[in-house]
């Protein structure tokens, strides 16, 4: 076999990994973004109409012992009475080995990848897989894209709601009425009167930050978002990237500081705060970016409600003022800043973290790149050096 080489390479689609001679050498295992070809026969009958010189055959090379109807060989049928006096074809299925199977094949990547060999398995890992598959404590950004039945349909790939019903291939879980927190953080039983009034907490195309609490035997994603950092997201920025490119880390809410260029030191009075803008690392590819909520602005929702009030009620009324208060122009452009930043380390395909989106922030910063020119082929390669060292 020649897949010895091959171990943790990088492989296109088409790519032979192995080959198998005979049935004597043990085969190889199919594994996922692979698939098994024959190999040609030159003293095949190429006339014949039933040749399968060409077949494939997806499954474990080398080891099947059944007939396969409708891949160039023949099967015999028999009929059967049943109980009830009908008649049904049964397949016959012969113990010897067709010409099918012991004849050379050979493994072939489906997708472009890394090689995993695991004794005779052999896989090709996808460098960007298109569908998000989630373990429990991830963060999710995602869209609301259906309301009813006791629950919320998320999008894990942040479509809007009008592609949600054409897309059939598109990742969604589910948000129960039970792992939302109610207004003001009251616990009680969900009732009926909780349900009529769901759309008043999400509603079809709201942006939201939630957690998986469950993934289930379907792979279907249970989420929630009984934490109180989770929730709605307004006045902000919405990213998406591949998911290969966010990888788990110890905390997913950064903030990045100081990304204000010099010509707009000068912040609104009424916008608070030094320029500092809060980034949600969402593992399903959803990059939230906004401005950092002041501290002036929870001191003086504590000076104006009881000490004894609970923290959702003052999270609940932050969320508020940043959703209702302008962005100024001066945070608007370190926002903008932030998400080009984003974009180029996409664009070059490197991993996206605090760290990374940071260098080429504030590279384009130091070298007086407009935030409309971030994004020209020259820039991208210029900001990203930084990330390549």
């Amino acid at each position: 076999m020649a897949a010895d080489s091959l171990h943790h390479h990088f492989v296109l689609p088409g790519q032979v990994l192995a080959t198998s001679m005979s049935e004597s050498e043990g085969g190889f295992l199919r594994g996922h973004g692979t698939y098994i070809e024959l190999v040609p026969d030159e003293s095949t009958d190429h006339n014949d109409d039933d040749m399968c010189d060409t077949k494939q055959q997806g499954g474990m090379a080398g080891t099947s012992k059944k007939k396969r109807s409708g891949w160039g060989t023949e099967t015999k049928s028999t009929v059967m009475k049943m109980d009830d006096g009908n008649e049904a074809e049964k397949q016959d299925e012969n113990d010897e080995p067709s010409d099918f199977q012991r004849g050379p094949q050979r493994l072939i990547a489906s997708v472009a990848g890394t090689v995993e060999r695991v004794n005779k398995l052999i896989s090709v890992i996808p460098l960007s897989p298109s569908i998000y598959t989630g373990q429990v404590g991830d963060l999710i950004v995602g869209r609301i894209v259906g309301v009813g039945g006791s629950r919320w349909k998320v999008s894990l790939t942040c479509s809007p709601p009008t592609a949600s019903a054409s897309n059939g291939s598109m990742k969604e879980g589910q948000l129960p009425l039970s792992g939302v927190n109610l207004p003001g953080g009251v616990q009680r039983i969900r009732t009926s009167e909780d349900v009529l009034a769901m759309r008043n907490l999400f509603r079809e195309g709201d942006l939201l930050t939630c957690e998986v609490q469950q993934v289930q035997k379907d792979s279907n994603l249970i989420l929630h978002t009984r934490s109180l950092r989770y929730g709605k997201l307004d006045n902000g920025v919405l990213v998406t990237v591949p998911p290969s490119l966010v990888g788990r880390r110890k905390n997913h809410f950064v903030t990045l500081k100081g990304l204000t260029s010099q010509n707009n030191d000068a912040m609104d009075t009424e916008e608070g705060g030094e320029g500092d803008v809060d980034v949600y690392l969402g593992l399903n590819g959803g990059i939230w970016i906004q401005r950092t909520i002041p501290s002036e602005w929870e001191n003086a929702i504590r000076a104006d409600q009881d000490e004894r009030a609970p923290l959702a009620e003052t999270l609940q009324k932050l969320r508020h003022r940043h959703a209702t208060t302008r962005v100024s122009p001066s945070m608007r452009e370190s926002i903008a800043r932030v998400r080009n930043s984003v974009e180029c380390l996409r664009l070059v395909h490197c991993q996206i973290t605090p760290d990374s989106i940071a260098i080429v922030a504030r590279a384009s910063v130091d070298q007086g790149v407009r935030v409309a020119d971030m994004l020209l082929p020259e820039m991208v390669i210029k900001l990203t050096e930084g990330t390549r060292r």
